[in-house]
């Protein structure tokens, strides 16, 4: 049933759509990190540097959660090898990237993906290992910055998933959503860099 399927992407969306790390730094400090930071990114790692660690890490936990909830949904129904479920993948990711409830204003999208990992591993937990590797690697060759160490990640990621799908190691459409999963982060974490390096030449010309 197609009205299954969807319902499940806007479920994903609306989940997706909620930032933890711009609402809880907000209620419960009274700080948006999205004003106070230099990247303007409403994310786990800004909430601890401005609101403290215990707030990062609810954050966190938010975030992982929204990602994870739907897709495991999803499994539990039965829809990995349905043609809707690379949607159903992205949906959550795509929301926080662009939140339907801050005017498609949304963060970088990291915590979540591995949320959408999360929720898949119980069938599927050949991606989540390779994310987590291939993000500890990027950590420890200390690639700067940040945002060019996430689209380098996530390009081998894609290549990754690839190979998986190649082996029969995932259905096809987990590697799609995988993809999917991967062109929103790099898109995202390329309009991120873009604005840095933007608001950096403005700095210098001052």
């Amino acid at each position: 049933m197609i009205i299954r399927e969807l319902g499940m992407i806007v479920f994903g969306l609306l989940c997706g759509s909620i930032l933890f790390g711009r609402a809880l730094p907000k209620w419960i400090k009274g700080i948006d990190v999205t004003e106070v930071s230099n990247d303007h990114n409403p994310g786990t790692a800004n909430a601890m540097k401005y609101a403290g660690v215990p707030v990062g890490i609810l954050c966190l936990l938010g975030d992982l959660l929204k990602g994870a909830l739907p897709v495991y949904v999803a499994v539990g129904m039965g829809l990995v090898t349905d043609s809707w479920f690379p949607l159903i993948m992205a949906a959550p990711v795509l929301g926080h990237a662009y939140s339907l409830f801050y005017h498609g204003n949304g963060g970088k999208a990291i915590a979540v993906s591995f949320g959408v990992l999360i929720g898949l591993a119980p069938v599927q937990p050949e991606l989540l290992l390779l994310l987590i590797i291939l993000y500890l690697s990027g950590s420890a060759l200390l690639i700067r910055p940040h945002t060019k160490r996430t689209r380098i990640t996530y390009i081998f990621f894609a290549v990754g998933a690839a190979v998986l799908m190649m082996i029969q190691r995932i259905p096809r459409q987990v590697f799609w959503g995988a993809l999917l999963i991967s062109a929103i982060v790099i898109h995202k974490n390329s309009i991120r860099q873009e604005f840095l390096e933007e608001s950096t030449e403005s700095l210098e010309s001052l």
